[in-house]
């Protein structure tokens, strides 16, 4: 593994982003306060780091009264006062133009002159490569040794910093009833920094943090929009619908769209009504979703996909780490019911389903497969997929334990790298992390087509955009390419950030 060496970063404009973050303690909103949603998300990792656990236990908008502050006692709250701390799941959040939502709410206008923001723990899984060790410092420290084969190792790294207190340069005046986006992106790759000693890598968090802020409405008319959030359905309400994020944990209220841009409903089988009689409570659903840029802010579904009928109670989220005889998955999420226990961090050995519906693909209505993929038996299984799967059951004996599968779903991965070739409309992509690497996965064929947006330095210009040396972060669906090729990567988002590698932030 390469070394870290990294420190907090503050863009130039984090006094926008400071004046307005968070959700407050009130419980409704006014034509006298600001309505604020605050969106979290994270760069694909140059590490092999398969989830990253970050807990938010608070953050704060601080006066001149209390600018030196240690604590967000007496000050105002950026998250409802209810919502207690926050645990992201940010593994599942690693593109630059994919952000989740950390809160909703409203702060008081008014005159700030800082911000607090207090953490609790962190645990991370990280790639270990053969013939090394990686631990933390924690009492007792975690530590995983890898022989000739690479392993995944849970970790629990300290952090450097518990609670960061940034004062303004000058005072930040909040306006009322305009509604702002403030956009968080802890970037985990550059937050975790290794003190190498010979073979042994010693993990610590020094957290890396990179914030914007958006007033105005996209060409849909919303704030922001933000894809592919899965959770558990708790509530079906008259005119909308509450899920459990399993990124956040949190809880989401969505309405439906109206009119000619309705809420589209996918993978519902015999329920074609296309409303809330489709949706019912302990379903495992996928949604895409948009913020208004309104006061209230309202949260709206474009589009909802049943999991294929997938059930809180027995459905995980992972990462495949092998495949063979015996593919095994490392466990990245789980929704809020499930009643096996499971948990974020176990490698569960899976026996693949045999019967329908088996393995399918959780593709957005509307878009095609190339022909040459498939996802349809264990033999279609890579390293780097990842699925969620449906079990009945899951056996223990010694210190491995067994998940059978009745179905699983193929997910979108993200990874990150460098453009190597260009076939239009394909790209040859390689430069990839340490996990990859050290599963014989030097480089990906990377297809794109009607199906991806671009965004970065070729937000305007598209495919044609790009460049042979150019550093990117690819989203979309991995395939195996079969006996001796590179996989297949059908690509869903392209976010170049040029020929220049993305500068480390560094003390």
């Amino acid at each position: 593994m390469s070394k870290k060496i990294t420190s907090l970063s503050i863009l130039a404009f984090l006094l926008i982003f400071i004046g307005g973050c968070g959700g407050s303690g009130h419980s409704s909103t006014t034509t006298n306060e600001v309505p604020v949603v605050v969106t979290i998300s994270d760069q694909p990792s140059t590490l092999g780091v398969l989830s990253f656990d970050l807990q938010i236990t608070g953050a704060c908008l601080l006066t001149s009264a209390n600018a030196t502050a240690t604590t967000c006692s007496g000050a105002q709250s950026l998250f409802p006062a209810n919502q207690g701390t926050i645990t992201a799941q940010l593994d599942n959040v690693q593109t630059s133009q994919q952000s989740d939502v950390l809160a909703t709410g409203t702060v008081e206008p008014g005159t700030y002159t800082a911000i607090l923001i207090t953490f609790g723990t962190a645990t991370a899984a990280v790639n270990v490569d053969p013939g090394t060790t990686a631990t933390d410092t924690a009492t007792p420290p975690h530590s995983c040794t890898a022989a000739a084969t690479p392993v995944v190792c849970e970790l629990s790294p300290t952090l450097t910093a518990t609670s960061v207190n940034l004062p303004f340069t000058s005072p930040v005046m909040l306006a009322a009833g305009q509604p702002v986006d403030f956009g968080i992106d802890f970037n985990v790759s550059d937050s975790l920094v290794e003190a190498t000693a010979g073979a042994t890598n010693t993990f610590t968090i020094t957290p890396a943090v990179l914030v914007s802020a958006t007033t105005s409405a996209g060409s849909d008319g919303n704030l922001i929009d933000v894809s592919n959030v899965t959770g558990t359905v708790t509530a079906v309400h008259t005119s909308s619908f509450t899920m459990t994020d399993s990124t956040t944990g949190q809880p989401v209220t969505l309405a439906l769209a109206t009119g000619s841009t309705s809420t589209v409903f996918n993978g519902f089988g015999s329920c074609t009504s296309s409303n809330l009689s489709c949706i019912q409570t302990g379903q495992i659903v996928t949604v895409n979703f948009g913020v208004s840029d309104t006061n209230p802010l309202v949260l709206t579904a474009s589009s909802i996909t049943d999991n294929s009928a997938f059930q809180d109670t027995q459905a995980f989220q992972g990462t495949v780490v092998e495949t063979g005889a015996t593919p095994m998955v490392f466990v990245t999420g789980v929704p809020a019911g499930n009643t096996q226990g499971v948990a974020v961090g176990q490698t569960l050995t899976i026996v693949p389903p045999t019967t329908s519906p088996g393995f399918s693909i959780a593709v957005p209505a509307g878009q095609t497969l190339p022909a040459n993929v498939s996802f349809a038996g264990a033999g279609d299984l890579v390293v780097g997929q990842n699925v969620m799967v449906d079990s009945t059951g899951i056996t223990t004996a010694g210190s491995v334990s067994t998940a059978t599968a009745d179905q699983i779903i193929l997910e979108p991965t993200q990874f990150n790298g460098s453009v190597s070739a260009i076939t239009s409309p394909n790209l040859t992509v390689n430069g990839l992390n340490n996990f990859f690497a050290d599963n014989q996965i030097t480089s990906m064929q990377v297809q794109t087509g009607t199906q991806t947006t671009f965004g970065g330095t070729v937000a305007t210009t598209g495919f044609n955009g790009i460049t042979v040396g150019d550093q990117a972060n690819f989203d979309g669906f991995l395939f195996n390419g079969g006996v001796g090729q590179p996989p297949i990567f059908f690509d869903e988002d392209v976010f170049d950030n040029g020929t220049t590698p993305a500068v480390k932030k560094s003390n």
